[in-house]
């Protein structure tokens, strides 16, 4: 298990980070810079709106495809979680990742667990993400 903390902001002496806890396995998916999602120091914002845009919003019709509109591109819970996914995975990483593992029999155990921890160390956990969820907004 990789865990990975990082300061979001250090505000009179209360902290608050972003805590990850990733399957080894999904190591090599992460882009290199994963840890400043949500931080001042990340700048992807834009390649993350284009990927929204290209697998979702620009992929559908509004008029013909309705439920998907409905169920996932208008649901702002459903957007948020895939942009943490395009932040935080490489789109060339996980191509390669795809090609290498043509089927997956533990996609249980290939998870990412995303948390907010503070310097009182309460922890809110944010996503819990398995490969299937990263396979889907791909």
């Amino acid at each position: 298990m990789i865990e990975q903390t990082h300061l979001l902001s250090d505000e009179n002496g209360y902290k608050r980070f972003n805590h990850f806890e990733i399957s080894d396995e999904l190591e090599n998916l992460l882009a290199n810079d994963y840890f400043l999602y949500n931080t001042i120091e990340f700048n992807k914002q834009d390649l993350v709106n284009d990927l929204y845009k290209i697998n979702f919003e620009n992929k559908y019709n509004r008029e013909t495809e309705k439920e998907i509109f409905n169920q996932y591109i208008d649901n702002d819970k459903f957007k948020e979680k895939a942009q943490f996914v395009y932040s935080i995975i490489d789109y060339e990483k996980y191509s390669q990742f795809v090609l290498n593992n043509p089927e997956i029999t533990n996609a249980n155990n290939l998870t990412i667990k995303y948390s907010i921890l503070d310097s009182d160390g309460v922890k809110v956990q944010i996503y819990f993400i398995s490969i299937l969820d990263i396979s889907f907004v791909f």
